[in-house]
């Protein structure tokens, strides 16, 4: 594991790009063993975006659309990622899957760009999981996202200044 990397749960990791990571495919399907959709996010954590959103449908319910976004999002289609997450999070305004469809909008407006919007939705979660009952691990991920989005807003503003002085 990386300095930019924190434990997700068993057998996985985020990694500074934000993106779950299986680092042991056992520990991994023994930790969600009792997930339902535990195929679908192997695949999807594993690289395999299209046999993940093959797997999804229909894509009903909360979850399965929020995968299904995520799918999207790392084969590209942003904008449909967006979209559905934009839904997703209206939709549960003031409940408690508020905070996770926030951090995963997060996820995809870092992935179009949109890093202040980002950090806005980080924040948020943030602030939700340390209201409400949620697990440190779940308070560590969002304090982590908001602290890589800070750093790539920081990055992002100190950009051209290092490239007109390395021209200099």
């Amino acid at each position: 594991m990386d300095a930019d990397e924190i434990p997700g749960g068993p057998g996985w990791v985020i990694g500074s790009d934000l993106r779950p990571r299986i680092t042991d495919a056992a520990a991994f399907r023994h930790g969600l063993r009792a997930d339902p959709l535990v195929d679908v996010v192997e695949a999807l954590w594993s690289g395999d975006a299209e046999r993940a959103l093959r797997m999804l449908e229909p894509a009903t319910t909360a979850r399965r659309r929020a995968l299904r976004a995520d799918c999207l999002c790392a084969l590209g289609d942003i904008a449909a990622a967006r979209d559905e997450y934009d839904d997703l999070v209206r939709e549960a305004e003031g409940t408690a899957r508020e905070a996770v469809m926030r951090q995963h909008r997060g996820k995809v407006l870092m992935a179009a760009g949109e890093i202040g919007d980002a950090i806005d939705d980080f924040a948020r979660a943030l602030e939700l999981r340390r209201e409400g009952d949620s697990a440190s691990d779940l308070v560590a991920s969002s304090a982590h996202a908001l602290r890589i989005a800070r750093r790539r807003l920081e990055e992002r503003r100190e950009g051209p200044a290092r490239n007109d002085d390395a021209e200099r």
